[in-house]
């Protein structure tokens, strides 16, 4: 232990003590990198995305059949019923003649489901494990995302209808096109020359691994219910593409050589490394969605909390900031701030943002607008909405679930103190209110400068 704690200190203050200010651009990025790791190795070692990945495994075990019978039905109207039986084979290609046996027995389960057989109450649940499956792996990547709300049922099943169903019958369609195009004549003697086959024998095999990467990246753009930009799915997807390969390797590579393990268990292997091997695939998936969290918001990466949060002081100074944007921008006009928008405006992360519009929400100071996204309106007019509520009802938030005071003990000579304190700022407070702070705003300097610097909110 001795050994080990200056070397993670060393560690520790070499990725995130290093001044990134000025410093060349390959050294931004492996420092960023290197802080996306630690953040993310963290959260592994707590068991953040661990429990995730249990969770999702049990369902998938519930919900397996289902969605392959409703998936197949499908495709099948549109001729590409052999896709699910090729998708489901690839997928447990790692597991090697197990998986072969799993996707056969999987199979002979799929053709059985049959809505005469199951009747009404039967097909019912079996469209809700379905649903119930959809569900869960959403709020798995809104936890990543720290999102608290979820799509309605009628948008979870709209998108993964188009999601699910139309995206990989478009992408079959182009796949068939492009065949057909290579198995022209004029286009097929092209194909046949050295330079072309061989460019074409090195991309077949990449190309899987950007199927992969572009399919990891198109499910964390559109899971989460918030805005993931391309650049962070993007970047998630590459990371969670490329360990997948690795590791579907490495898993082929036991599972062959593990004739011990067949011994233990016996008739239940195959079913315990299938079960693994779900769990090894929605940890994989389940990190890259966290890369992808955490490249979005890397300026606000912390050692300790992952995203760092405000303190006190922040938390108050930029609630009466949040204020004075959100009322300006509806006394003049203007397109009002969503979640986003205003959490870019304050070079905020989501999560701080979230806290500071559900105190202000709660205190009835503002209101979100019907549409999607929701637009960030004042729940009162300027005139009456004081600086000292806007402050009280971010004192409220940090307080809740502390400690009684009464349960405290108490100094008189300190209480007086704290008094004299709260007295102090009421009095430089003096009943001011967001009203003032725009016509503030209003008398601007020529300069183009506010007065409203001059009270600390430039």
């Amino acid at each position: 232990m001795l050994i080990e704690v200056p070397f993670y200190n060393r560690l520790r203050g070499l990725v995130w003590d290093s001044p990134l200010e000025g410093a060349p651009f390959w050294r931004v990025v492996l420092v960023e990198a290197a802080r996306i790791a630690w953040v993310v190795a963290r959260d592994l070692i707590e068991g953040r995305l661990n429990l995730r990945a249990m969770s999702l495994v049990y369902t998938t075990l519930l919900s397996i059949v289902p969605v392959l019978a409703i998936g197949f039905a499908v495709f099948r109207a549109f001729g590409y019923d052999a896709y699910v039986e090729s998708m489901l084979a690839e997928f447990l290609g790692p597991l090697g003649d197990q998986g072969r046996e799993i996707t056969d027995r999987m199979m002979e389960f799929v053709n059985r489901v049959n809505a005469n057989v199951l009747g009404t109450i039967g097909f019912a649940f079996l469209l809700y494990t379905v649903i119930s499956m959809i569900g869960k792996i959403e709020e798995a990547f809104n936890n990543i995302w720290h999102v608290s709300a979820s799509r309605s049922l009628a948008r979870q099943f709209t998108e993964v209808l188009g999601v699910g169903v139309l995206g990989p019958i478009v992408v079959l369609t182009v796949l068939g096109i492009m065949a057909g195009a290579l198995s022209n004549s004029p286009v097929g003697v092209f194909a046949e020359l050295a330079p072309i086959r061989f460019a074409i024998a090195q991309m077949s095999r990449v190309v899987p691994y950007l199927v992969l990467i572009g399919t990891f990246g198109f499910l964390y753009m559109t899971i989460p219910n918030t805005r993931v930009r391309w650049s962070s799915a993007l970047a998630g997807a590459a990371v969670a593409g490329i360990v997948w390969g690795g590791t579907g390797w490495a898993f082929a590579t036991f599972v062959v050589k593990s004739a011990q393990y067949v011994a233990i268990y016996s008739a239940f292997a195959t079913l315990v490394v299938f079960m693994i091997w779900l769990y090894v695939a929605w940890l994989i998936l389940l990190v890259g969605c966290s890369i992808a969290f955490y490249f979005q918001n890397r300026r606000h990466l912390s050692p300790l909390a992952g995203l760092g949060i405000l303190n006190i002081r922040q938390l108050r100074q930029t609630s009466l900031q949040a204020m004075l944007l959100i009322h300006e921008a509806y006394e003049k006009g203007q397109v009002c701030w969503t979640d986003e928008t205003l959490a870019a405006r304050l070079h905020l992360p989501m999560e701080a943002m979230q806290i500071i519009e559900a105190a202000l929400e709660e205190a009835g100071l503002i209101t979100h607008s019907a549409d999607s996204p929701g637009r960030l309106l004042p729940g009162k007019p300027p005139e009456l909405v004081r600086l000292a509520d806007v402050l009280a009802a971010m004192q409220r938030r940090t307080e809740r679930g502390g400690i009684d005071d009464a349960t405290l003990a108490h100094e008189p000579r300190v209480d007086s103190y704290f008094a004299r304190l709260a007295e102090a700022e009421a009095k430089v407070l003096d009943g001011t209110t967001i009203a003032d702070l725009l016509r503030a705003g209003e008398a601007a300097t020529p300069a183009g400068k506010s007065n409203i610097a001059k009270i600390g909110f430039d």
